[in-house]
């Protein structure tokens, strides 16, 4: 018996050795990504939204706000009052690939756009970026959008929209979904807007 026995637990020692070290090779090492996009303010488009004819986007980013600095002093004659917040990077929902920036390495951003926000540290926010200049840029604070955490909605929502090709109507019943975070009338507006395009082109 016991010839019988050393052959079969030699055999079960080797593949739980080769198991292991099969496992071992699966475990990946998490990359931290380490790097920061800078994004510029388009101060002068402050008035768009995620929703309507000019609104094509570059970048679209899921993110939690970590930090929102203090007013940064300016003379008298200032077009704007830079107030800079930073953003880590949760989800990036879309990228162009425009500008040459490996979002796999970013894992945060910065924008002086927070003036006249109602943002805080901890929010998780969608941000929305267009190209300008050969760079992603952000057209203000209408662009950064505070949703409720774990809701996916809205997230599934607006890649419906963007896979759509910006047709509103694929998300015509999530208006009052957007209503709840302050763009629903951008939406409607924007589907109404749309729907008359459609008529007066056939």
């Amino acid at each position: 018996m016991k010839t019988f026995y050393t052959p079969i637990l030699l055999i079960a020692f080797t593949l739980l050795i080769t198991t292991a070290c099969q496992s071992h090779k699966n475990i990946q090492p998490n990359v931290i990504k380490t790097d920061t996009l800078d994004l510029g303010y388009m101060y002068w488009a402050n008035d768009f939204t995620p929703f309507g004819f000019g609104s094509r986007y570059s970048l679209i980013l899921l993110g939690t706000v970590t930090k929102i600095e203090n007013p940064a002093e300016v003379s008298e004659d200032a077009i704007y009052t830079s107030v800079e917040g930073h953003i880590t990077i949760k989800e990036v929902i879309l990228d162009s690939k425009s500008h040459g920036n490996d979002m796999n390495s970013i894992g945060s951003i910065t924008t002086d756009c927070f003036e006249g926000t109602t943002l805080s540290n901890g929010d998780q926010v969608l941000v929305f970026c267009v190209s300008y200049e050969g760079n992603y840029a952000i057209t203000g604070k209408q662009s950064i959008i505070k949703i409720p955490k774990n809701d996916k909605r809205y997230i599934t929502s607006i890649k419906k929209y963007i896979n759509a090709s910006y047709d509103p109507r694929i998300i015509e019943k999530d208006i009052e979904l957007w209503r709840k975070v302050a763009v629903g009338d951008a939406l409607e507006n924007y589907l109404k807007e749309y729907k008359d395009y459609l008529k007066e082109k056939n």
